[in-house]
């Protein structure tokens, strides 16, 4: 519908951002399904994930104001996050103490976020056109969300793989 509405000659997508966009969704929506594993379905998993959120997208751009460029090796951490999270064993993390829980739910589940952040922030300050670039992360986003349902089909755990290939 969106390129519908557009003029021909501006119909044009940053698929950079576009990605960026996708994977980060679906990343918050997976770090809400494996925290309600840890804590139950409650109003405490809403806060966990919102504060692992803020906590990495603050510290994101508090690096992202002293790193000078873009480089494409920031998306190595990022994907090593991505394999750390998908790899560690939720049977673990369910017998330790609850504040090692919460520690673990706010530090390590959100860590991908805080690098695909830094790529956004970086990415975002060199952009040519930044209203294109924050559309297409927004459909993008979008995009994410819908994705968030086929874990219905693949299981929860095969998300991560999905925000692996946004990422990619």
């Amino acid at each position: 519908f969106i390129f519908l509405t557009f003029e021909r000659t501006n119909r044009r997508l940053d698929f950079h951002f576009f990605f960026l966009g996708a994977g980060f969704l679906l990343l918050e929506m997976k770090s809400i399904t494996t925290i309600s594993l840890y804590f139950g379905a409650t109003w405490l998993v809403s806060m966990l994930v919102i504060l692992g959120v803020l906590i990495m997208v603050l510290l994101a751009n508090f690096f992202a104001s002293r790193l000078r460029t873009f480089s494409l090796l920031l998306y190595l951490p990022l994907i090593v996050s991505l394999g750390f999270v998908y790899f560690f064993p939720h049977s673990v993390v369910l017998s330790w103490s609850p504040y090692a829980r919460f520690l673990y739910s706010v530090i390590v589940i959100p860590l991908p976020i805080f690098f695909a952040g830094l790529i956004f922030s970086l990415s975002f300050r060199t952009s040519e056109d930044p209203s294109l670039a924050f559309g297409s992360n927004l459909l993008g986003a979008m995009v994410g969300g819908f994705v968030e349902y086929l874990g219905m089909i693949t299981g929860t755990k095969t998300l991560l793989l999905f925000v692996l290939v946004f990422y990619l």
